[in-house]
């Protein structure tokens, strides 16, 4: 019976290549959501930065104001002395989502810089009348999975069967399974999903949170006296989104760089890696090495030697 001490064994674990990823990320994000914007711009005809800041949408303000909302406006929150008021109705237009239209108005104790402070904003329905209950922002939500799925549709393509991206191309990286072969578009769509689930999350929260109310009341003559008394709201819930979506990147994309085992979350619940395209830059990625001490080697060939004997 052999009864020679097991030695601890080192897993060699691929190399991060954390910044060529970085670097492939930032040109393969940017190229695919250009394309994107420059796609719905041109079947919508929306500006392409109302698209990307605010949720694929576009906007047309103007001051005519119905005079039965003006006077009510007027009753509610009148001018103090040396005020003016600023007033008028904008219309938000959703790529393949309709129309909603606003009121937005406030007064100008500063005259000469024209400084709104504060601004009241509130839905207008179909007659022009405010509706100050809560509405759930289905839009936004919609929105940001369409685009999320979009992107993540782009990276799955150029990286199934075979291909690369532009950014992984540059930088000689591509994505294949750890069996060796390359993805097909199943799992490699599954994969970018998982990549982007925290911009979901972003989107999941920001709905949620539209589901509060934002004013603390739904009288509107009541919430204009409040404004001209000098209530401000404190609208934080695109901070507390952000928030979210920070600490969600930081477990999700970060986490797993620093305490590295040779995959990421998404890439070990799909199977996949990432490998570099340079055969010199290559690990031995599934060898596992046995650390002998000094002294160990060299009694070997005598135990060998007395086992024969």
């Amino acid at each position: 019976m052999d009864n020679t001490p097991q030695m601890p064994q080192n897993i060699t674990f691929p190399s991060r290549y954390f910044w060529r990823r970085f670097a492939a990320y930032i040109v393969d994000v940017t190229i695919f959501q250009a394309a994107i914007l420059i796609a719905v711009y041109y079947f919508s005809a929306t500006s392409p930065l109302d698209l990307l800041f605010h949720g694929w949408t576009s906007t047309q303000c103007t001051e005519a104001i119905p005079d039965q909302l003006a006077k009510r406006i007027e009753a509610g929150w009148p001018l103090k002395t040396g005020e003016i008021r600023g007033a008028d109705i904008c219309e938000k237009t959703h790529f393949g989502l309709g129309k909603q239209r606003y009121l937005r108005t406030g007064v100008a104790a500063d005259t000469d810089g024209l400084l709104w402070s504060p601004e009241l904003t509130i839905r207008l329905d179909a007659d022009n009348k405010p509706v100050t209950k809560t509405l759930p922002a289905y839009r936004s939500l919609l929105s940001g999975i369409a685009n999320t799925a979009l992107i993540a549709l782009a990276f799955a393509w150029f990286s199934a069967n075979g291909r690369r991206t532009f950014g992984k191309a540059l930088v000689f990286l591509r994505v294949q399974s750890v069996d060796g072969k390359t993805p097909d578009l199943g799992t490699a769509f599954k994969r970018e999903i998982l990549k982007f689930s925290p911009n979901l999350l972003f989107s999941a929260v920001a709905f949620a949170i539209s589901l509060f109310p934002i004013y603390p009341t739904e009288d509107f003559d009541a919430l204009l006296r409040m404004f001209r008394e000098g209530y401000e709201p404190s609208d934080d819930s695109i901070g507390k989104s952000y928030l979210v979506w920070a600490l969600a990147v930081t477990a999700w994309w970060i986490w797993p760089f620093i305490v590295w085992e040779g995959q990421t979350f998404y890439d070990r619940v799909c199977a996949c890696k990432v490998v570099t395209t340079l055969k010199a830059d290559r690990p031995d990625e599934a060898r596992i090495k046995r650390n002998r001490p000094r002294i160990y080697r060299r009694l070997a060939p005598i135990r060998r030697s007395r086992r024969r004997n």
